[in-house]
């Protein structure tokens, strides 16, 4: 796979090597923030969570069994890590600091929508739409179904297409455009 680091940093940094896993914390940090970001709503929680992370990933590395595992492997423990930073702060409803596109209003009103879907579907949107995740890879990075993956992916577009009716888009488009303004 090889969405986060290069295979060879990965290989490296499984046998022990020091540096090649500093290299990895590096190349992984900013792609582990922004879905911390996405899934928290929140850039402090999603600062701790990135750290959090990193230090996990810094200390098992050693542990992975192969390197195809660690895309999964690693979206699994930036969603853990998102989940408890939401969970320890209360955090529910509120946003953080505000995110905003050319004209804003599109980037606040889809965060907004974002944070009124469960937790759920959330995580299953925000890995499709921003990370371009397969369904079965959705599926292996939470540990649900490929079954459950596609019922949640329809309840969220059902809530979304809800909630921003006032907008006429496409939402992997215009999501992925929203994605890099974080």
């Amino acid at each position: 796979m090889g969405r986060w680091a290069p295979p060879e940093a990965i290989a490296s940094a499984r046998t022990g090597d020091e540096t090649a896993a500093d290299e990895l914390i590096a190349a992984i940090w900013p792609a582990c923030f922004r879905l911390a970001t996405m899934v928290t709503g929140d850039r402090g929680l999603a600062e701790d969570a990135a750290q959090e992370t990193c230090v996990t990933v810094y200390r098992k590395v050693h542990r992975l069994r192969s390197v195809d595992a660690f895309d999964a492997w690693l979206y699994r423990i930036v969603m853990r890590e998102s989940a408890l930073a939401r969970r320890r702060s209360g955090l529910v409803t509120e946003q953080g600091e505000q995110v905003t596109t050319g004209d804003g209003t599109i980037a606040l009103d889809v965060w907004r929508a974002l944070d009124e879907l469960s937790a759920e579907l959330r995580d299953v949107t925000v890995l499709f739409y921003f990370h371009d995740l397969t369904g079965e890879e959705i599926a292996a990075a939470l540990h649900v179904s490929h079954g459950a993956v596609r019922m949640r992916l329809s309840r969220a577009r059902e809530r979304l297409r809800l909630l921003l009716a006032d907008y006429d888009f496409e939402l992997r488009k215009n999501f992925k455009e929203i994605s890099y303004a974080i």
